[in-house]
């Protein structure tokens, strides 16, 4: 759904609403009229400006940052339109479409705290400006949605010593909508749309809430979240990257050693059998017995390397021993 960024007010109240689930360590953000989001969370085809479920952690760490304050820059430009009345109204439109460039990219970025703030900057502008003092109201408000921007770009509120996230500065900042699991909404659901401080404090209470680890990958470096600090990669495919260069290094390590050659064939041979096994839902019985008994031939298998590194036994000889043990897993396979 686009945003056209109207000349005229209306009633519409934007939200940002969030959910997040543990389980599957996913959040999923929906930016949209409060009613047209609640139809998309039950299921609907609601109209929505985003809706997206992407790795838990990942609105806090590509959350918009503007430690220039670039976003109060351009809610001064709206302000200073506010002068500029009929008969001059075209006058106002010249002096803020300025603003409205830079909101429509914010609302092009695809970043769901970017584009809800620029269209409820858009809808505080109209708003505004019949009311009294609508310059200083808009100011006042435009100010609270900006401050998380400001904040993310001096400090990470997801370490223990952000001060600053520790509480709002204001009870409009601790305004949230909690919308129980109801219909197809199987999570509870928070939603705002005077500020985005109470979303994440909310997502910063829910981390400390089920003890997940902020952690850097060892690959891409980007930060993630994790049930403990055992896990060092993001994604699959950051795991598919390192299996990569561990097997590149290992290749490299192993040149010309034909007795870790014929190890690791053996060894890959063993387990995608198991992983057959598993594929077609053996019993687990079964699936049982083929473990113990790889788990035997790695122990004997890495004994009788070692016997060829020592010159004990002659690496034809490993590789004849290893071919027959290939009979064992065979047989559990039938």
């Amino acid at each position: 759904m686009r945003y056209d960024f109207p000349r005229k007010h209306t009633s519409s109240r934007t939200v940002f609403a969030l959910s997040l689930d543990h389980k599957k360590l996913t959040e999923r953000i929906v930016v949209a009229e409060a009613g047209e989001a609640l139809n998309r969370l039950n299921g609907g085809a609601g109209d929505v400006y985003y809706d997206q479920v992407r790795s838990l952690g990942h609105l806090l760490f590509g959350f918009e940052s503007d430690a220039d304050k670039t976003w109060e820059s351009n809610a001064a430009v709206l302000r200073e339109s506010y002068g500029k009345t009929f008969p001059f109204e075209r006058e106002r439109w010249k002096i803020a479409q300025p603003a409205v460039d830079f909101l429509r990219s914010k609302l092009d970025s695809g970043e769901p705290a970017a584009m809800f703030a620029a269209v409820r900057s858009w809808e505080l502008y109209l708003h505004c400006y019949n009311q009294n003092s609508g310059a200083d109201l808009l100011s006042q408000n435009t100010s609270v949605l900006y401050r998380p921007f400001a904040l993310f770009g001096q400090h990470e509120p997801w370490r223990e010593d952000a001060e600053a996230f520790s509480k709002p500065a204001s009870d409009v900042e601790s305004r949230v909508e909690l919308w129980y699991p109801a219909a197809k909404r199987s999570f509870e659901c928070v939603a705002a749309n005077l500020s985005l401080m109470p979303i994440l404090l909310y997502y910063l209470n829910k981390i400390r809430e089920w003890n997940l680890a902020c952690q850097e990958c060892k690959v891409c470096g980007k930060m993630f979240l994790a049930r403990t600090r055992h896990y060092e990669i993001c994604s699959g495919s950051c795991r598919s990257v390192q299996a990569i260069e561990a097997k590149r290094q290992y290749d490299e390590r192993t040149k010309g050693d034909k007795a870790e050659q014929y190890y690791e064939s053996a060894y890959y041979y063993w387990s995608n059998r198991i992983r057959k096994l598993k594929r077609h839902n053996a019993a687990p019985d079964k699936i049982a017995a083929a473990q113990a008994a790889f788990g035997d031939f790695r122990k004997e298998a890495l004994r009788r390397k070692s016997k060829v590194k020592k010159k004990e036994i002659t690496a034809s000889e490993f590789s004849s021993w290893l071919l027959k043990q290939q009979d064992v897993i065979d047989l559990l396979m039938g």
